[in-house]
């Protein structure tokens, strides 16, 4: 339960007088609002934005209300209260879900509230409530008449009231209560991220946690994440890359709460996705395991990528971390119906467009994409991969092969590793500290940064 924000939205709410909290209680999903007093009302609102009562469905009969305006911020914080406050409520339950977005809690099996991602299929929307997987039973059907008037988009997280006439029948939105945290009303004034400006990665992402974090502060040093960068963790397999894309992640958790995380996981093992799920509780995990096949893996790709989006287009800060691309590529192969050997045009091409959505904007959102992809191998498919898509990437860590035999952590190659206009993310004495320890051997690096607290220290060091 998010105590806090709960406690702020009551107290917002006192401060408003019985006539702006009537056009509150309406908004939300009050009955009869205008009967009753300040204290039953407030109660009202707060039990709905706890997830304890159930919006009423609006008015049909009756005459209209004199005005409809009201405090849209508020509402909007309500809503997006009561959905954390279900979400938390579906997590301590213990469901298995492929994708860890807050899903709906169900009070009647015919006339419920449930969210889930906005998906179309064969020209028809559901809601995915069971995270990325399509099951008859959970899934929601959207008519047209809510993607029209609410000018939805596919990857949104829509929250509403659903009902069905029988258990046997496949569930129907009935009213939408607010779309990726928003009251939908506001949704007219959102940013539509295929218009947004791109301009270069101007502002440094920093990753290092500590004095111990060895991965981050080598990255934040030689080959710096800018909000916006395409960037790649290359590798030969077996040698660590889902490690580092997870040290990344967690760096920037930690150093940017306000970031949103979204991270994709392609044929997947179940070790691997029980671990993410583990150390990344409450963020959005996309997972194909290795057995739901080459189609699902596309699918769910998508989803995960137009989701990111629709967070971008909230004037948010997005990453996007993929692991990994190589696994991708032959799914997007097969699904062309083309051998798993050779690279097609249209596997190439899809994971460009894929790429392609990274960008820095001037509006000031931003989606950084991070990926993992092989190198160094004997598989022809795997180099012919790599090979058409490394000139994208703007940002690149390399790991040594020797240092993973070496049994040493991280093992970045720190020649091999570095990132395009560094310049606009470091400073100069950062530049200077790069370049002069780029000529000593990794053991002297690993010593030097042991013997500092930061990167800054290590720069006064080197540079008197």
């Amino acid at each position: 339960m998010p105590g806090n924000m709960l406690e702020e939205i009551e107290r917002r709410l006192k401060a408003k007088t019985i006539h702006d909290l009537r056009q509150i209680a309406r908004a939300v999903g009050v009955p009869r609002p205008a009967d009753g007093r300040k204290e039953r009302i407030l109660d009202y609102v707060v039990q709905i934005a706890a997830g304890k009562i159930d919006p009423a469905e609006p008015a049909v009969r009756g005459a209209h209300p004199k005005s409809l305006e009201y405090d849209r911020q508020l509402v909007s914080d309500i809503l997006r209260c009561r959905e954390i406050s279900l979400s938390s409520e579906s997590a301590s339950e213990n469901q298995p879900a492929e994708i860890l977005v807050s899903s709906g809690a169900v009070s009647d099996p015919l006339d419920f509230t449930a969210s889930g991602l906005l998906e179309k299929t064969d020209g028809k929307w559901f809601l995915r409530v069971n995270g990325c997987k399509q099951d008859f039973i959970s899934d929601i059907f959207v008519n047209d008449y809510f993607i029209n008037r609410y000018s939805l988009r596919e990857g949104d997280l829509v929250f509403g009231k659903c009902k069905r006439s029988s258990a046997e029948e496949l569930a129907g939105l009935a009213v939408v209560f607010s779309v990726n945290g928003i009251a939908p009303d506001l949704l007219s004034n959102r940013l539509n991220f295929e218009t947004l400006d791109p301009v270069y990665p101007d502002e440094q992402l920093k990753i290092a946690r500590g004095s111990d974090d060895l991965t981050g502060r080598i990255i934040d040093l030689f080959s710096p994440l800018g909000a916006g960068q395409r960037a790649v963790i290359s590798a030969s397999r077996g040698i660590g890359k889902t490690a580092v894309l997870k040290d990344i992640a967690l760096g920037l958790q930690s150093n940017y709460p306000e970031l949103k995380t979204v991270i994709l996981l392609v044929d997947a093992r179940p070790e691997e996705a029980a671990d993410f799920r583990r150390a990344f509780s409450g963020t959005d995990v996309f997972i194909s395991p290795f057995d739901a096949g080459a189609a699902n893996h596309v699918r769910t790709a998508r989803l995960a990528l137009e989701y990111a989006k629709r967070q971008t287009e909230q004037n948010k800060k997005v990453v996007f971390l993929i692991d990994g691309l190589t696994k991708l590529a032959r799914a997007f192969n097969c699904c062309g119906k083309l051998s798993s050997q050779y690279l097609g045009n249209f596997a190439l091409e899809s994971v460009k467009k894929l790429l392609a959505a990274a960008k820095n904007s001037e509006e000031g959102a931003s989606l950084t994409l991070i990926s993992t992809m092989n190198t160094d191998s004997d598989d022809a498919f795997e180099e012919a991969v790599y090979s058409g898509l490394k000139g994208l990437f703007n940002m690149r860590v390399s790991l040594s092969p020797y240092l993973a035999r070496m049994r040493i952590y991280p093992p970045i190659d720190i020649e091999e590793t570095g990132a395009y206009g560094d310049e606009r993310l470091l400073t100069r004495n950062e530049i200077r500290t790069a370049v002069k320890l780029r000529g000593e051997s990794t053991e002297r690096i690993f010593e030097l940064f042991g013997q500092t607290e930061n990167n800054r220290e290590l720069c006064e060091k080197l540079l008197r």
